[in-house]
């Protein structure tokens, strides 16, 4: 049964649809970002025991230069997983109010239901009020 509130329930289907990609795309990139700074961090490590080996090699330029792209690889993670924080929140806020408008659709439905009903009872009782009074009315008319 068609309700008023179904054209909202399919707007917020959507938003809900459109933040659940949000989600996943913001998902998808945090963890790339995470691998990329754990491979800085093992690169760094591998540079320092090379390093420390041998005296004629010198990392320092390296080692700082992978320091300052891991900082800014964190600093990306930070801002990610604050996105990605503030969409599940969204997503909340969206699927609770999904859930809102869907409990009155179906209040709506039951409410018409129960209007069907009562005048369908109403129907069958006055059916039976009607088939009563002609029966009475047809005994009267025996007994005169």
């Amino acid at each position: 049964m068609k309700t008023p509130y179904d054209a909202a329930l399919r707007v917020q289907q959507r938003e809900i649809d459109e933040m659940s990609a949000a989600i996943s795309s913001h998902s998808g990139v945090l963890g790339e970002v995470e691998k990329a700074r754990d491979r800085v961090s093992k690169s760094m490590t591998r540079e320092a025991d090379l390093a420390s080996g041998d005296l004629g090699v010198c990392s320092h330029a390296y080692l700082q230069r992978m320091r300052h792209e891991r900082r800014q690889l964190t600093a990306r993670e930070v801002l990610l997983k604050a996105r990605l924080d503030e969409l599940r929140d969204k997503a909340v806020d969206a699927y609770g109010t999904f859930r809102a408008i869907e409990t009155a659709a179906d209040g709506y439905r039951q409410d018409a239901a129960r209007v069907i009903a009562n005048a369908e009872q109403a129907g069958i009782d006055d059916f039976a009020a009607m088939s009563f009074i002609k029966a009475r009315r047809a005994m009267r008319r025996e007994d005169s």
